[in-house]
């Protein structure tokens, strides 16, 4: 017994090791690796022309984010809601900004597009948030208000050694 205890918690060490190791790997600068793609492939005149077009669009993507927000949370949220339309999030994904809505329907969307537009929008179905719940180890649910975030990442991680040993 004493042989599976310890061999045990040597693969257990073993896979907490590898997995804080793990970041030291990533890549959390990759704005300067797409920079020293541009320069090795384009001479500086066409480089600053690529960044200048990209800050003007995601400027106009800001903009654009800031005017459907204004609209859909602010001025008139109860009017799409007696339209039963949701707005669940808006947010700029690539080179548009995307609207979700709960329930998604052609008929929402296209009123959605005839008030922003389609050029810098995309409205997709969005999903209503919901909290977090706390699940222990033994499957059964539980939701824990009074404990923090922390004591709930400590408390199952205690469990799940109760449940190895």
């Amino acid at each position: 017994m004493i042989k599976n205890k310890a061999a045990k918690a040597l693969i257990i060490g073993t896979c907490l090791i590898a997995s804080s190791m793990s970041g030291v790997y990533a890549d959390t600068n990759n704005v300067e690796v797409k920079s020293a793609i541009v320069e090795q492939s384009i001479d500086d005149s066409k480089m600053m022309e690529v960044q200048i077009l990209a800050s003007q669009n995601e400027d106009a993507l800001i903009q654009k984010q800031k005017e459907i927000d204004d609209y859909v949370f602010v001025q008139h949220g109860k009017e799409l809601e007696d339209r039963g339309i949701l707005v669940t999030h808006t947010g700029i994904v690539g080179e548009f900004v995307e609207v979700g809505i709960t329930p998604f329907d052609v008929k929402s969307a296209d009123y959605l597009y005839g008030l922003f537009g389609k050029d810098m929008v995309t409205v997709v179905a969005g999903d209503q948030a919901v909290p977090l719940e706390y699940i222990s180890m033994s499957g059964e649910s539980a939701v824990q208000e009074d404990a923090s975030f922390f004591e709930k990442i400590f408390n199952s991680i205690v469990e799940w050694f109760k449940s190895i040993f």
